[in-house]
């Protein structure tokens, strides 16, 4: 598969972003400006981001080539005088920093936003943490099973009776997506005001943020989602066919999808039934309605039960793994995988989904290989510095 993406230098070329992050959320919000053509600088310590180890690898694993595909890499000892001046060396010609250390760290180490902003007053710094800088829980380690718990999405996604933290990291790459946007509002108001700004980000807003529908459904009536909520008012179903590949039918307000799905499943008599012949029936009778609609679609497999839906235009869809994503023919089509060449060979990676006219976007690069652009970006000999233990990130998200 290959992406139809036009080439070009993209929408952010000339933006210069230099990373502080490790784990997570800060390498995805960088990443995410890589894609866009940012010039994405990332620095890590002697040892490196630990993620680069994850699975046992020795130099790169693959979680960590996902999260940073796209920057140039330095080392630096920020524990050091070198370092630390080599740092102020990089902000000086920099549009954008982004951290994600727990709070204060930055400030102690002599490189906050204060001191950043002093070096070069049109720079936008953002720092993203667990909860921000304040309040009872602002200083703990902010891992995204910590948040996600604290912040209501495991409420919202996984049952009460299963209580088990579920992935993908969730607060990790949303508050990495709000950083993103909180960035962009920035750099427009620098051109407005002439200087740049501090942004805080935090994970747990992020899931607020996310969570809004719910949120205020709780703080306008008092009542409390669950993981069927949605689905219920929605009307979204997910059934096995008798091939035990499972898809979704999802009728939402308008009552000719509840008709014409009765079309589909050959069961006219279902619109006498009481309990459904009203949407508001099928809201309040929502379990009932769902063991009727598996029974039905277990008689026949799953493309046989797409195939009719489509025919009715019922809004439905395969419930895909990701063994089966990328086979889809729809999917396939859309170009969202692309080949790079990466240190052991070609490698298949998703690609940017948002697409520029005119701007396009950069040619996809593997992850920097550790320090491979400290001597280039700074001066320094990579491996030079003191191997020092770097400053404690608030976590996945928020080092």
């Amino acid at each position: 598969m290959t992406s139809t993406a036009s080439p070009g230098a993209g929408a952010l070329a000339g933006i210069r972003v230099v990373e502080l992050g490790q784990y997570i959320s800060g390498p995805f919000a960088a990443k995410l400006l890589a894609d866009l053509g940012a010039d994405v600088v990332k620095v890590e310590s002697p040892e490196g981001d630990p993620m680069r180890r994850w699975e046992g690898r020795a130099t790169m694993s693959p979680q960590f080539a996902a999260y940073n595909r796209g920057k140039r890499g330095v080392v630096l000892d920020l524990k050091s005088a070198e370092g630390l001046a080599a740092l102020f060396g990089l902000v000086d010609d920099a549009d954008i920093v982004l951290d994600n250390f727990r709070p204060g760290v930055a400030d102690r180490l002599g490189f906050g936003p204060d001191a950043l902003h002093a070096r070069n007053p049109r720079v936008i710094t953002c720092s993203i943490t667990g909860f921000g800088p304040t309040g009872p829980a602002a200083k703990r380690p902010a891992y995204d099973t910590v948040i996600s718990a604290t912040g209501g999405m495991y409420s919202q996604v996984v049952p009460a009776s299963t209580i088990r933290p579920l992935g993908p990291a969730f607060s990790d790459l949303l508050s990495g997506m709000s950083a993103v946007q909180a960035v962009l509002a920035a750099l427009h108001a620098r051109d407005v005001s002439g200087v740049g700004e501090h942004v805080e980000v935090t994970m747990v807003g992020a899931l607020l943020d996310f969570l809004t529908e719910s949120a205020s459904a709780f703080l306008e009536t008092g009542q409390v989602s669950s993981p069927d909520s949605r689905p219920r008012r929605a009307q979204a179903y997910a059934c096995r066919g008798s091939d035990d590949k499972a898809f979704v039918i999802h009728m939402s307000v308008p009552e000719k999808f509840w008709t014409g799905l009765l079309d589909v499943l050959e069961r006219p008599d279902l619109a006498d039934d009481p309990r459904f012949s009203t949407r508001e029936g099928r809201v309040r009778n929502y379990d009932e309605l769902d063991v009727v609609l598996k029974e039905i679609a277990a008689t026949r497999p799953r493309q046989y039960w797409l195939d009719r839906l489509a025919a009715h235009d019922i809004p439905h869809g395969p419930l895909n793994t990701m063994g089966e994503l990328f086979d889809d023919p729809q999917i396939a089509s859309m170009g969202l995988v692309e080949e790079i060449e990466g240190p052991d060979g070609a490698l298949r990676v998703p690609v940017p989904s948002i697409r520029f006219q005119r701007s396009g976007r950069p040619e996809l690069r593997y992850a920097p290989a550790l320090g491979a652009d400290t001597e280039a970006l700074t001066g320094l000999r990579a491996g030079s510095e003191p191997a020092e233990p770097e400053p404690v990130p608030a976590k996945e998200g928020a080092a």
